[in-house]
């Protein structure tokens, strides 16, 4: 059972088997084929033989066999010649003693009454073909004549055929089989290679890859498929880690600060007011860790699809409300102007609490890069099928190198200022998730009037 479980064996007789029926259904169909025009070629000779003597029987109406020869010599057991007057009295018949064919009167009776008949049957061992026909004269039927030649030249025929079919079929077969194996080996011969190159690659060497000299066939795809699946793997698994290098950084800083903070404070007693500062900084770490943990987790649930999105009708006007409402009070304490510039309303089928934390995490950037003074703009409107929400700041804006990156995971323009800020650099991967998820995408640009903007395109319907 082994070896059956080897696709080139499977693929082999698969093929052999329909190779089989193909060659059976062939076989069958030259047999039939050659048996029906032998027979018919038979019944074209008895016919010609019964026009001869016909023509030769016949005279002034009435039948005279005087003197008449059948042209050639009959062949005992292979034909004979009868004819027969109107009242179904035989005048000529031509059969040997040893060999006399049994008349049919029921035949002579049709032939008679103006119909041609034509059986088989069997005389002295030999089977025979036999038309009995009508004899005519001056449009009326005079008598009857009734021709036989043997079938054994057919019979003959057809067994040769049957002894060539029955010794070629199996021999076909085996030379199909042993070539179908030879070339089923050499066509999967290529995947053998795909898979002892597959097994030496593994998670901790995703660096390798295939590259196998193959045409563009099935196989050559298969191969450049799995290098890149093998490449974004790579990537993937690259990201991966990044991400827990860069979770642990993010994690081991407030942790060390924390630390810090406490074995400051252990050293000597100190006075209430330095304890309650101490306490106050530790609080700002452990706020950062929650801010930091609960967008790990968000991202954590997204990538896992464990994020459900609630669609309702959403009004973008009263979106864009509620998040400057709720971002009012941290841009009042850095003297930012936070301004409207649509009053249109545009109503989408999205989260309502998914969009309002992407709107948000747009703004708490923009705040935290426009200097004192400064001005973010929040707009909305309405494309043919999109609706398009911008976030502008008139901050240092962002490089051209920088763009592309924005919303990696942990990825900061100013690492040192972001930091500083109390950001982690997952503000903008979770806006793009979010954005994503409702079918829309978002993007950044420094325009040319300074500042950075921010856009995020959604679905209307």
């Amino acid at each position: 059972m082994g070896i059956l479980r080897l696709l080139r064996v499977r693929l082999t007789l698969w093929y052999v088997a329909l190779l089989a029926l193909t060659l059976a259904a062939f076989s069958a169909g030259v047999y039939v084929a050659l048996r029906e025009s032998l027979y018919t070629n038979l019944d074209d000779s008895i016919e010609t033989r019964s026009e001869l003597v016909s023509a030769l029987v016949t005279a002034d109406g009435d039948i005279d066999v005087t003197g008449v020869e059948i042209p050639g010599d009959p062949v005992e057991g292979e034909e004979f010649v009868r004819v027969f007057d109107a009242s179904g009295e035989v005048l000529l018949d031509n059969s040997a003693a040893a060999f006399r064919p049994p008349e049919d009167p029921a035949a002579v009776e049709a032939a008679l009454h103006g119909e041609t008949t034509r059986r088989g049957l069997a005389a002295g061992g030999v089977d025979l073909r036999v038309m009995t026909a009508p004899v005519r004269a001056d449009g009326r039927v005079v008598g009857a004549i009734e021709v036989g030649l043997s079938e054994g030249d057919i019979h003959d025929t057809l067994s040769r055929l049957l002894l060539i079919i029955a010794a070629l079929y199996p021999v076909a077969l085996l030379v199909v089989g042993g070539g179908g194996v030879f070339l089923a080996g050499r066509a999967l011969r290529p995947i053998d290679e795909v898979t002892l190159a597959a097994r030496q690659i593994s998670a901790e060497d995703l660096g390798r890859r295939l590259d196998l000299a193959l045409p563009n066939d099935e196989v050559g795809r298969l191969a450049r498929t799995f290098d890149g699946m093998i490449a974004r793997l790579d990537e993937a698994f690259q990201r991966q880690r990044q991400f827990t290098a860069d979770a642990s950084h993010e994690l081991r800083t407030p942790l060390t600060a924390i630390k810090g903070q406490a074995e400051v404070a252990l050293q000597r007693e100190r006075a209430p007011e330095e304890y309650r500062e101490a306490l106050r900084r530790v609080n700002e770490e452990v706020d950062r860790m929650i801010r930091l943990l609960g967008s790990l987790l968000t991202l954590a649930r997204a990538d896992a699809a464990q994020i459900e999105i609630e669609r309702e009708p959403v009004s973008l006007e009263r979106l864009a409300g509620d998040a400057m409402e709720q971002l009012r009070p941290a841009a009042a304490e850095k003297r930012v102007t936070v301004t409207p510039l649509s009053s249109a309303d545009i109503v989408i089928r999205a989260d309502h609490d998914l969009l309002l934390q992407l709107l948000l995490n747009l703004l708490d950037n923009a705040v935290k890069y426009t200097p004192e003074g400064g001005t973010v703009e929040v707009s909305w409107r309405p494309g043919a099928e999109r609706a398009e929400i911008s976030v502008r700041d008139t901050g240092p804006g962002i490089a051209p190198e920088h763009l592309t990156h924005v919303f990696d995971r942990f990825y900061r323009v100013d690492a040192a200022r972001s930091r500083a800020e109390g950001g982690a650099g997952l503000g903008l991967s979770i806006c793009r998730w979010i954005a994503e998820a409702h079918g829309g995408a978002i993007r950044a640009e420094s325009p040319p009037g300074g500042g950075a903007r921010f856009t995020v395109s959604l679905p209307l319907a």
